[in-house]
């Protein structure tokens, strides 16, 4: 009888004990981990014609200083499907930064070369992984700061080189957080992060090689991102093609920029192009919409003047 009890006594300590593991789990434990994709699918607003830009990327370093390249941060309140406090990420995250900037590139219409195969690349993309978690408490806490080099391969010297920060925090909502709910999330906030780092560079290069966008000299700054190099913004512009007396005496043109960036802009209901755009206009008033997936479309008269150049800015709503 003493036998008995001591084996059934043995067999629910075991099994508490297992219990225990199975909810607080350990840093190794797959059931703490999260996967962070994207979609091989480009997104409905990608630019279809690709710029003729090659850039090589080079990959981005994990400078976060964490005890895993794959730790993203720690849970004290319940994740439905994860069996730890720490939440891990299924790769390493520079892979998962790396993914999403290569993502992004190729919506904004870069040409993108992976780093054995850009010797005849005109520019390299590198970085570094400053911080990147997300923290789930009462709320879900995400932090992510993200440093990037253009160089110019042909001369060596750097184009643009900017951080971009971003954090944010949300309620987990009614019916709490699952793995993919978490995966997704940070996913969506490394969008914006890459989102920014784009466009950045795409307007200092917009400023350094005009010819390539058939646009002026000049760089458009971006919200959110702090640049530390820039020398287009110091450079005096090269000598741009004067127009002809009669182009200028009949005609104007129309620059139009929106937020956010890569919305469609139709002239008195032809397609012109996407933001930012500029565009030779007959004098007279036009109606320009800007239309973007997503987002409520929006519609404004302007009025382009002989030899002006007319500025539209439009912010648009979902």
């Amino acid at each position: 009888m003493l036998n008995a009890r001591l084996l059934m006594t043995t067999c629910l300590l075991s099994f508490a004990l297992a219990g225990c593991a199975g909810i607080f789990g350990s840093a190794a434990d797959p059931g703490n981990e999260v996967r962070i994709r994207e979609d091989n699918k480009p997104d409905p607003d990608a630019r279809q014609e690709k710029y003729p830009i090659t850039i090589r990327l080079s990959g981005y370093a994990d400078a976060r200083g964490a005890d895993s390249p794959r730790r993203l941060g720690v849970s004290t309140s319940q994740i439905v499907g994860m069996y730890g406090v720490d939440i891990m990420s299924d790769r390493d995250v520079a892979e998962v930064v790396a993914a999403s900037i290569k993502k992004r590139l190729d919506n904004d219409g870069f040409q993108l070369l992976a780093n054995g195969d850009g010797a005849n690349a005109n520019f390299q993309l590198s970085g570094s992984v400053k911080e990147l978690s997300i923290d789930v408490k009462d709320r879900d806490y995400v932090s992510i700061a993200l440093e990037s080099t253009l160089t110019d391969l042909a001369s060596g010297k750097v184009i643009w080189s900017g951080v971009v920060v971003e954090k944010a925090d949300r309620f987990s909502g009614v019916s709490g957080n699952g793995k993919k709910d978490i995966a997704e999330y940070l996913r969506k906030e490394l969008a914006i992060v890459t989102g920014k780092t784009s466009e950045s560079m795409l307007s200092v290069l917009m400023a350094t090689r005009p010819d390539l966008f058939q646009l002026p000299m000049g760089s458009k700054p971006v919200q959110g991102v702090t640049v530390f190099a820039n020398p287009a913004a110091s450079a005096v512009p090269a000598a741009m093609p004067v127009p002809s007396t009669e182009a200028v005496a009949q005609n104007g043109t129309l620059s139009a920029i929106s937020t956010p960036s890569r919305a469609k802009v139709y002239v008195d209901g032809v397609y012109f192009g996407m933001t930012p755009l500029r565009a030779e206009l007959a004098v007279g008033v036009h109606e320009v919409a800007i239309k973007l997936e997503g987002y409520q479309p929006a519609s404004e008269k302007v009025s382009v003047r002989k030899g002006d150049n007319t500025e539209l800015e439009m912010k648009l709503q979902r």
